[in-house]
Order: C-alpha cells, then sequence, then structure tokens
C-alpha cells in the first residue's frame, strides 16, 4: 500500500530583481541591492517570521550552509512540527506545512509582507498557496507544476505597491526617482557628499552595502581554503564605484556581463523528489561559486605579476578589476573593466563548462553540476551610461547566445556582445538594425561559441585571431577605412582589396573562415553576414598580449 503526505505548501519567488537591483547608478546600492536579494529569505522570511510563529520548529537547515555538502541530504519535513523550509534557492523559497494542523499561511504571508515594507522597502515578492503530496517518498510533479504556474499567474495579475507614492510636491531621489523621504544626516548614500534628502529604498540598500562586502569576501575566504589556497581576501577589496574598475583616463569604459546556464529547467523537472531538487540547487551554487573562485583567484595572480600594469590604472592596489553584482544558482552578474570584459567571462564560461572532478572541494555528485554550458552577454558601455538599460542589453545579447545555441541543435556555450558609444536605441534589436546593417547585409557576425569545437567559423577563437593579426597585416589607417568600406557595396570592397594588395598588405588570415567569408569579405550562408567589424571594434577592447600571458598563469 503506498505512503502518501500531503503538505500545504508556499511557494515565494523575488519579483522585478533586476530593476530593484540596477534601478540607480550608484555602484553601492546595486551591491547593497544585490545582497539583500540574495538574503531576502534567510534573513526576513525564516529568522523574524518562521521563528515566531513557529517557536517548536528548528529552522538550522533553513542556514545559508551551501558549502557544507554533508547538508545536501537533509530532508527538513521528515522532523517537523508544524513548518520547515524545504529549500531556498534560485531566488525561490518553498515552505512546508503540517496540513493536519491550523493554517497559518495566509497570516505568514501578512507578516512577512509587512516586515519587507519596512525594512526592505521597494522590494517585491510574490507567493503562490498550495498542496504538495508525497508518495512513497516521491515528490508529485503535477503539485510543483501547478504551484509554479499559479505563482506565474499571480505575477501576472497581482501588482503590489511598495515604495511611497510620489506627489509631485515631493522631492524625487537622485538616484533611482522614487519619493525622497529619507534625510541622510550620517552621509550613508554618498560619504563625500554633503547632507541630501534620498528615497528610503536607496538608504538601505547603502547601509547594507558594507555588510554586503564583507559577506562577500568571507565567502571567497572560505571558499579559497577549501581549495587549499593560500590567497586571502583580507588583502583585497572589491570596488565601490564604478571609476574604481580600472579605466584609464580617455578610456571611459566598463562591462557588464550577464551569464546563465542553459536548459536549468529541464535539469530541475528531472529531480524525483524534494531531496534531490534541494541537493541540486545547492551543488548548482557550489559549481557558480567555486567557478568564480577560480577566476577572483587567476586575476590575483595576474595582479601580483602586474600582468594588467600597462592597460589599468588601479587607483588602489588592494582592489580588483572585477565586481560580482548577482552570484547564485546559474546566475551570474559581474562588472569589470570594458578591456578585461571578453577574457574574464571567456575564462568563467570555460571553467564552468570544465567537468569539475568528484574529488573538488565543491563535492558535485551530478553529472548536470559537475559541467555546467551556459550563455553570457557582454555589454560595453561608457561609464556614465544607465546602469539598468546597460544591464537589460546585456540580458538581452545573452538571450541572443542562446537563440544560437539552440539553432545549433547542441548544448553549448555562447557569448554574444555589443559596444555602445554614447546614446543608442534602446534594445539590441534596434541597436544591430542602425548601426550593424549595411549594404550588403549584416556587419556583426556573432554570437559566438566558446569552447567546443574549434573549427566552428563561430567559435571567439577565430575572431580573437582575427583581432589579434589585424595590427600586424595592415595599418590602421587601413583597418579603418576597413570598417567604413564594409558598409558599402561590392564594387567599393573589390577595390578596396586591390589596392591593399597593391600596397603590400593583406586581411588576417582564419582558417575557419576560409570556407565562409567566400564572396568579397562576406558569408552567404543563412543570411549575409561580415565577421570583420566585430574583429575591427574589439581591438580597442582586448589586449592579445596580456591574454597570451594570461593563459599561462596557474
Amino acid at each position: 500500500m503506498e505512503e502518501k503526505i500531503k503538505y500545504n505548501a508556499l511557494l515565494f519567488d523575488t519579483r522585478s530583481i533586476q530593476w530593484y537591483i540596477y534601478s540607480g547608478n550608484l555602484l553601492r546600492t546595486n551591491i547593497g541591492a544585490s545582497y539583500i536579494v540574495d538574503r531576502i529569505f534567510f534573513d526576513i522570511l525564516v529568522k523574524e517570521t518562521l521563528e515566531n510563529f513557529f517557536e517548536e520548529d528548528d529552522f538550522s537547515s533553513a542556514e545559508d550552509t551551501v558549502w557544507d555538502a554533508a547538508k545536501d541530504i537533509e530532508t527538513p519535513w521528515e522532523n517537523m512540527k508544524s513548518c520547515c523550509v524545504a529549500y531556498i534557492g534560485g531566488g525561490n523559497a518553498l515552505i512546508l506545512f503540517d496540513s493536519a494542523k491550523e493554517d497559518k499561511r495566509c497570516e505568514v504571508v501578512k507578516d512577512f509582507s509587512l516586515k519587507l515594507l519596512e525594512k526592505r522597502p521597494g522590494l517585491k515578492i510574490g507567493v503562490a498557496l498550495g498542496e504538495l503530496n508525497i508518495i512513497d517518498g516521491k515528490l508529485n510533479q503535477d503539485d510543483i507544476s501547478e504551484l509554479y504556474s499559479e505563482l506565474k499567474n499571480n505575477q501576472n495579475n497581482i501588482f503590489p505597491a511598495v515604495n511611497v507614492p510620489y506627489t509631485g510636491l515631493t522631492l524625487s531621489c537622485e538616484i533611482d526617482g522614487e519619493a525622497a523621504n529619507f534625510c541622510d544626516s550620517e552621509k550613508i548614500v554618498k560619504p563625500n557628499d554633503e547632507i541630501r534628502f534620498y528615497s528610503q529604498e536607496t538608504a538601505v540598500k547603502a547601509k547594507i552595502s558594507k555588510v554586503a562586502n564583507e559577506n562577500l569576501k568571507a565567502r571567497f575566504n572560505k571558499i579559497f581554503k577549501l581549495k587549499n589556497s593560500s590567497v586571502r581576501m583580507e588583502e583585497w577589496e572589491f570596488p565601490t564605484k564604478v571609476d574604481e574598475l580600472g579605466q584609464k583616463d580617455g578610456e571611459n569604459y566598463f562591462a557588464i556581463i550577464h551569464i546563465d546556464g542553459n536548459n536549468m529547467g529541464v535539469k530541475f523537472r528531472s529531480c524525483k523528489n524534494l531531496q534531490e531538487r534541494r541537493k541540486l540547487s545547492r551543488e548548482i551554487r557550489r559549481k557558480t561559486e567555486g567557478a568564480f573562485a577560480d577566476l577572483l583567484l587567476k586575476i590575483i595572480a595576474a595582479k601580483t605579476e602586474n600582468l594588467f600594469a600597462d592597460i589599468l590604472d588601479l587607483k588602489n592596489e588592494k582592489i580588483l578589476p572585477i565586481r560580482p553584482l548577482i552570484l547564485g544558482g546559474d546566475d551570474v552578474t559581474f562588472i569589470c573593466p570594458a578591456n578585461m570584459a571578453i577574457l574574464f567571462t571567456k575564462t568563467l564560461m570555460e571553467i564552468l563548462n570544465e567537468e569539475t572532478p568528484k574529488n573538488s572541494p565543491e563535492n558535485l555528485t551530478q553529472e548536470v553540476s559537475r559541467k555546467m554550458d551556459c550563455c553570457a552577454g557582454v555589454a560595453i558601455l561608457p561609464t556614465a551610461y544607465p546602469f539598468f538599460r546597460g544591464y537589460v542589453l546585456a540580458e538581452q545579447l545573452c538571450d541572443a547566445a542562446k537563440e544560437s545555441m539552440r539553432a545549433e541543435k547542441n548544448i553549448s556555450s555562447w557569448l554574444d556582445f555589443a559596444i555602445l558609444h554614447g546614446e543608442q536605441a534602446p534594445t539590441l534589436e534596434q541597436i544591430r538594425e542602425r548601426e550593424y546593417t549595411g549594404a550588403r547585409g549584416n556587419l556583426h557576425f556573432g554570437p559566438y561559441q566558446v569552447g567546443n569545437e574549434k573549427k566552428s567559423r563561430y567559435n571567439i577563437e577565430n575572431l580573437l585571431s582575427c583581432t589579434t593579426q589585424f595590427p600586424y597585416v595592415m595599418t590602421q589607417g587601413k583597418i579603418k577605412e576597413l570598417r567604413g568600406i564594409l558598409q558599402r557595396g561590392k564594387d567599393d570592397t573589390a577595390k578596396f582589396l586591390q589596392q591593399l594588395e597593391v600596397q603590400g598588405q593583406k586581411l588576417p588570415v582564419v582558417p575557419n573562415w576560409e570556407t565562409c567569408i567566400t564572396d568579397l569579405l562576406w558569408s552567404t550562408e543563412n543570411s549575409p553576414r561580415t565577421p570583420y567589424v566585430d574583429a575591427i571594434e574589439l581591438m580597442d577592447f582586448y589586449s592579445p598580449e596580456v591574454a597570451e600571458k594570461w593563459k599561462n598563469l596557474k
């Protein structure tokens, strides 16, 4: 006879995360907002709501102990008295309640919502109420699907108001545009500025940014120790301002990078029970954080060897030229100097794609978590560019990379990038149409594949090889002229190539492009496009000399 256990359930999610984190151009508030989103269920839902409502229950399994692999197999619902946290991860929290006892789900939601309004203004949370049935230890997948469907339905129909309304007579906050109802007498938001009024949301984000930095350093310290590294984060600092990333005078650009794992929904739907889902969520987070820690160790090694001395201007020797903003699950967002963006992104994607050994500190027991294919969007922007719009562009680029991945009909890692010069069209589609469409077709050749088959014409290595060769085979004047010629017709291209030959100059030799660049520097496969504009534009944001030394770092 089958054993069936029914639980009442609450499924929470965090809404409008991107807007909440990136709505202001002050990095300090972006950092604080990211930490709030990452910790909201641990710090408020569990610590201040559930522990008060259900004092008889033990919520120690809900602590952020993702690097303690022994806790992966915990099943808190088996030992709960009235309530337990099934899992927290990926922006969701699943809370289970004993269905035989008084139903307090609505009271929990009300209490949690009120605490958010008071302590985390501006943050929007969604919730779905439902039931979960465990049959012979296995989760009924239809119940989970129904909960997520209800959550999505609520998201489309319920629009919570979480900020003090702007009346028109109220001063607006210069950071996020909300009502400026907080007097920053302690100069929390801008320490070196005069006393100003800001929104409560901005003030909370800025205040928490210090805790966020300390927490981030502590996390990586722990990971470094587990990886037997002698590096300690006490010796290093993450930037708290965009202009601290290392931009030189006259090179006023930085990059926002968004990376997202491929087919993660499919991987989670394959889980047979709550324990598997919880374990997979924790292992994927360890994979991501461990990969980013490896990137950090390489950056620190490069700084120690003065690898960035000629291309970055880091005012403080302790500051690292990178700052993660979102680092959880399969979702990663970070900022860095524009001329390091492709190198850092490519390296992180390669680490994620590399299979982590079973005996590694990450303790990854499942194949789907040991090797993570992903896609990335790299938005290279002027420092003063609106942060939220920059992030949206990075997300759109990531989506474009995923489209290429799906078109190839095999799971692989892809990257797309865009370089903005001043104010341009708001969407990637409009930018490509207005700025990267010539008389003969598309001036953008990407997205580009990272790793896997290097013989692919779309492999990022081909693009970087072309960018590296350009200064050695053509003069700067001719390279600039080529950029303009590619926007014109065939006759202009033919004349340019003849002139190039007469002057003893030539195009870079990229073997994997020879079979596709068959029509005067253009590929006619699928749709007409040329790879040379991408290679030319990347010259200002890629250093072959640094990249060569970077490969040899341990």
